[in-house]
């Protein structure tokens, strides 16, 4: 990896910060380097990293390799710190459940396990659709780590009375869950309610809301996760062609991702239901 450049179209939170990892066309001096890795996620930065690769092309006498998910690449074995960086891991990629709005499972295929790599950040597709075994081995792990966040979206019906042992046994930060229809409601309420019950206050429990259909209905929806005690983060649907949405849209959306707005608004506190 030391060796590997990986060019990215934009930085964000998740992006590899070290001297290796580059967010533009090369300046004036690079590293030393045996290939250059310019990574796609999104169908919507395709051109930009077009670009980057024929910018890099022009520098360096090595391989300038353009991929990743936005090219259907499926995901091997997990790297820690090569595209991510260091401290998110991934247990698993791809996902069992069929769902007509998500892309994973045409992209990564059904759910294929991976070899447990040491993070605090969670952010499998569907963690709580491995299997027991494996899902006690990365458990292990996180015995190991501190502020640890699921992050990846956990399946609310698949949480088991196990798991939630499991994660009382680890320092957990935040537990996010998600609500993508209103079919996911009855599940949410009963996760809630049963980690409430384990200790959690709301403060931990978090769901993305997939948003961006019917503004009054995703406004019910992402009310409920709030009376079930968990903190909603508006997710506006995003397909493979991406969807430009309104002013109104992305201001609903903001709103809905900022907890002092809801807290206020419903006079919620941390471990306090709606009413």
């Amino acid at each position: 990896m030391n060796k590997v450049i990986r060019v990215f179209p934009h930085r964000n939170s998740f992006t590899p910060t070290d001297d290796m990892a580059f967010f533009e066309e090369p300046g004036l001096f690079i590293p030393d380097h045996d290939a250059v890795h310019v990574c796609c996620v999104f169908t919507w930065d395709i051109e930009r990293c077009k670009k980057l690769q024929f910018q890099w092309q022009g520098r360096t006498d090595k391989s300038v390799l353009l991929d990743g998910p936005a090219f259907g690449n499926s995901g091997g074995e997990f790297i820690p710190g090569m595209y991510i960086r260091p401290g998110v891991t991934f247990t698993s990629r791809g996902c069992p459940n069929n769902c007509g709005f998500c892309f994973v499972p045409k992209r990564e295929g059904k759910l294929r396990e991976l070899s447990i790599q040491p993070g605090n950040i969670m952010n499998a597709n569907n963690f709580l659709a491995e299997s027991k075994s494996h899902r006690r081995e990365a458990y292990d792990m996180l015995k190991k780590q501190k502020a640890i966040e699921f992050k990846g979206g956990l399946e609310a019906a698949r949480l088991t009375d196990w798991d939630i042992e499991e994660m009382r046994g680890i320092k957990i930060r935040k537990l996010f869950f998600a609500a993508d229809h209103d079919g996911a409601i009855p599940a949410i309420r009963k996760a809630a309610a049963r980690l409430l019950a384990a200790g959690y206050k709301r403060d931990h429990l978090h769901c993305y809301v997939l948003i961006g259909d019917d503004m009054q209905k995703n406004e019910v929806r992402l009310l409920s996760v709030c009376e079930a005690g968990m903190m909603p983060f508006a997710q506006l649907y995003q397909p493979v062609e991406r969807i430009e949405y309104s002013q109104e849209w992305k201001r609903f959306a903001r709103l809905w991702s900022r907890p002092a707005f809801y807290m206020a608004k419903y006079n919620l506190r941390p471990g306090k239901a709606v009413g």
